[in-house]
């Protein structure tokens, strides 16, 4: 898979696993969701699914550790459609998102209309994005 059509499925995928690193613990993966506006990543911590706090473990480690990783897949019972995407980062750091920020996330995820539910993200750099993608059998 080319670099550039590796980058159109990040773009169009739904969600994602984040990949940081705990020295402690290891890699510390979790489920998110996230935008790309240009070379960017962003992704919400958000009101919309409870959480016990806003100080998370992946924040934290980004903290110390600034590199991580984004995987992005399609699964599916027919393996010639199976796919995956995945893409380096480096943290940017976290603040409040910016109204074209909110924007760019209720565009492709209507539950974060409201900028309430977004009060804090986190922007990534992107760099090298790579993928795999089933081959598609030809007539036999």
């Amino acid at each position: 898979m080319s670099e550039a059509e590796a980058r159109s499925r990040l773009e169009r995928a739904e969600f994602g696993v984040l990949g940081t690193r705990d020295a402690d613990h290891g890699v510390h993966l979790v489920p998110v969701v996230f935008v790309c506006d240009g070379d960017r990543l962003i992704v919400p911590i958000d009101t919309v699914k409870p959480k016990s706090t806003t100080r998370l473990r992946r924040l934290e480690n980004l903290e110390v550790e600034p590199r991580a990783s984004l995987l992005v897949d399609e699964r599916h019972d027919d393996w010639s459609r199976l796919w995956w995407v995945r893409v380096d980062l480096t943290f940017l750091g976290s603040a409040q998102p910016t109204p074209a920020e909110v924007t760019l996330l209720a565009e492709k995820y209507p539950q974060y209309s409201d900028a309430k539910a977004v009060p804090l993200m986190l922007a990534f750099e992107t760099s090298q994005a790579t993928g795999w993608m089933a081959e598609r059998p030809g007539p036999a």
